[in-house]
């Protein structure tokens, strides 16, 4: 496991600590979860939660970065307001009871300091200690982070975890434990499941030139919107495939109509996804696992040196922040 940090303290009249109530022994993130939960969200076994810092006030968020906290805003002065959900609303009623559940038992975090950084894919990786205590900064509510690395999420699955349609969201159902696992310092698994969707595109790429199902790729995008791949066959054919990392039915569904639906007079049409979706998907396409091109690859010494480099995210030098004393 990741040592251990000190946690941060009082600096200044910016930050006051607010002391909670005796809580449960601790389960860390990775152990059992205790019977009593908090409002109406029911914390899955491992908690891991996506954030991203995009304020107002941009010195704040270089001071979060600094200190290793994370915060919600949502105006006023959260020294001041209700901290029971039932008494707000909205979004703010559902990440105040998001902040809560993350004192209470524990989560795995992946934090993003918009601006705060000179490197616009760098991440905070930690935990929140179960049992945490609020603290503040400039009337923002804060939870401060432990066992802290600095990451990469232009690589691995970290890529994958950004929150969507907001700030800060649960993300255990693309995280998988893997977040969780992370923190722990167990490493990534060695899998697709532990790379960056845009890295999946560049190993069917070359699988694709691999085992000579054609001899040129080039970026779908390009020319072809609803198109990952097209390639130029040993025929003379257009290759046309898509590529997905998703399990949900519905999303292969999708890309697969999108390719059936592609013009083209003389092409062949793949289809690259989990094994799990390929029951029942669409007719008229080639099915072909995202598992399979990852140990087809893994067999080979370029394969296995283009994998090693997408499995890195990651673990950088520690955090350059410091410790508040």
């Amino acid at each position: 496991m990741v040592a251990g940090l000190s946690e941060p303290g009082r600096v200044g009249s910016a930050s006051r600590v607010l002391r909670s109530h005796p809580q449960p022994a601790p389960s860390a993130i990775s152990g059992r979860q205790p019977r009593c939960i908090l409002s109406t969200m029911r914390p899955p076994d491992v908690l891991e939660v996506t954030i991203t810092h995009n304020l107002r006030n941009p010195t704040d968020v270089e001071e979060l970065l600094l200190r290793r906290w994370i915060a919600i805003d949502f105006g006023g002065n959260w020294e001041e307001r209700s901290k029971d959900p039932s008494e707000h609303t909205g979004r703010v009623r559902t990440d105040l009871t998001l902040f809560l559940n993350m004192k209470k038992f524990g989560a795995a975090v992946i934090a993003a300091y918009k601006g705060a950084s000179s490197n616009k894919s760098e991440r905070l990786v930690g935990r929140v200690k179960q049992g945490a205590e609020f603290t503040y900064l400039n009337g923002l509510l804060c939870l401060p982070l432990s066992d802290v690395t600095r990451r990469s999420a232009a690589t691995s699955f970290l890529g994958n975890l950004a929150p969507r349609h907001c700030t800060m969201q649960p993300c255990a159902d693309r995280a998988k434990g893997r977040l969780a696992a992370l923190v722990n310092g167990i490493p990534l698994k060695r899998s697709f499941e532990s790379l960056h969707h845009r890295d999946v595109e560049w190993l069917v790429t070359h699988y694709l030139v691999h085992i000579r199902r054609c001899r040129a790729v080039w970026s779908g995008g390009k020319s072809f919107e609803s198109v990952d791949h097209i390639a130029w066959s040993e025929s003379g054919d257009d290759v046309l495939a898509q590529t997905t990392i998703s399990e949900s039915l519905k999303t292969v569904q999708h890309k697969a109509d999108l390719l059936l639906n592609v013009s083209s007079a003389s092409c062949e049409r793949l289809m690259f996804c989990p094994g799990s979706t390929h029951k029942d998907v669409r007719k008229g396409l080639e099915y072909i696992s995202v598992e399979e091109v990852f140990a087809e690859l893994d067999k080979t010494p370029e394969g296995r040196w283009l994998i090693d480099r997408m499995l890195l995210p990651t673990l950088q030098e520690p955090s350059h922040a410091t410790e508040v004393a």
